[in-house]
């Protein structure tokens, strides 16, 4: 089976999403999620970040879910106060609750942040995930310089799951570049034994490009993230399972607040497409109405599954929505985690039946 590793932000409806996984999809999912700031601007602290995230994972996350954890956002925010890095208090955290998670780390990052991730991989005993942009052919030099890097963080190749991150893939011509990377990512990997290799990519539309679609119609947007995963690991053999990640209904550019809209949404993942349904209304009931007949829309079209409700816990609240009688608040969270359940269904059931994403 391929090993499918969604990149979602540590945020309510994924983390709905993510808690409603089904037992049988545990074993062959293994989420990356990236930690983020809170939204308060006065009461905001890296610490309280830190616990909040810790208290969710244990929450929200089922026990025999393995996860990464990156949190390189609370880097950015935070940098490195008196209290310790980022890393280090996440994972004391999530220690404390006696729960296990694996670090992610970049050949960039601060001295201070990889020794934190190697105290981390210490106590977690999960190993660490290098998250790698392809920048082009890497010589023996780096790669000399990577297995130091390793060693001095107590880690062997064998302990390291390679995450190969293309990133934004968000035009036809951005697809064929990107699968010639791609290849060329492969390639070099297969000459280390890592624990596993994976191939990440995302080719949402960003933000802004959501925001100006048009409304009360559906608008399709390619998964070309899919397609150059496809065309690279054909190319690649059979001799070595490639995992498969993407950043699920979400852009891999991070949004600012101003770019998050109101209206409600739900992005329906359907074979090799998104569809992106959007409606005028606000707030209040205008906008439960207005999401309930987008979630109509949805029910009645070709991309209902044939499974019906029963092909996700998404399905099973979007057809709920439907009928004016869903258990979820009418929120932008619970739109989303209906959108993100539904497309690690889809996903899972691509990679399980068709062996494409």
């Amino acid at each position: 089976m391929t090993v499918y590793m969604p990149i979602v932000k540590a945020k309510e409806g994924e983390f709905r999403a993510l808690e409603n996984i089904p037992a049988h999809d545990h074993p062959n999912t293994r989420p990356i999620i990236e930690a983020l700031p809170g939204e308060g601007h006065h009461e905001r602290t890296l610490y309280g970040d830190a616990l909040n995230l810790a208290k969710n994972v244990v929450h929200r996350i089922p026990d025999d879910l393995r996860f990464a954890i990156d949190c390189r956002y609370l880097v950015t925010q935070y940098g490195r106060p008196d209290v310790g890095g980022a890393v280090r208090l996440v994972f004391e955290a999530i220690g404390q609750f006696h729960y296990a998670a694996t670090p992610v780390f970049r050949l960039t990052d601060d001295p201070d942040d990889l020794d934190d991730v190697a105290q981390a991989v210490q106590e977690h005993q999960r190993g660490a995930c290098l998250r790698l942009p392809w920048t082009g052919p890497r010589h023996g030099s780096k790669d000399a310089k990577l297995s130091g890097l390793l060693r001095r963080m107590g880690l062997a190749f064998r302990d390291v799951d390679l995450l190969v991150d293309l990133w934004a893939i968000e035009s036809d011509h951005a697809a064929a570049q990107q699968v010639r990377c791609a290849r060329e990512a492969l390639a070099w990997a297969a000459g280390i034994p890592w624990r596993s290799v994976t191939l990440a990519g995302g080719a949402f539309p960003p933000p802004g490009g959501v925001s100006a679609a048009p409304m009360d119609a559906p608008v399709e947007a390619p998964r070309r993230d899919a397609g150059v995963w496809l065309a690279a690991v054909s190319h690649a053999g059979r001799h070595r399972k490639i995992g498969y990640a993407d950043y699920g209904v979400a852009s891999p550019r991070k949004p600012s607040g101003r770019q998050l809209s109101r209206h409600p949404k739900l992005c329906y993942t359907v074979d090799d497409h998104w569809k992106i349904y959007r409606c005028a209304a606000g707030e209040g009931e205008g906008a439960f109405d207005c999401f309930r007949k987008v979630c109509q829309a949805v029910v009645n079209s070709d991309g209902w599954p044939a499974q019906g409700a029963a092909f996700s816990w998404g399905d099973r609240h979007i057809e709920q929505f439907a009928a004016g009688a869903s258990t979820l608040p009418n929120t932008r969270a619970s739109w989303r985690a209906c959108g993100q359940s539904h497309h690690l269904a889809m996903v899972r059931h691509r990679l399980d039946h068709l062996r494409r994403p």
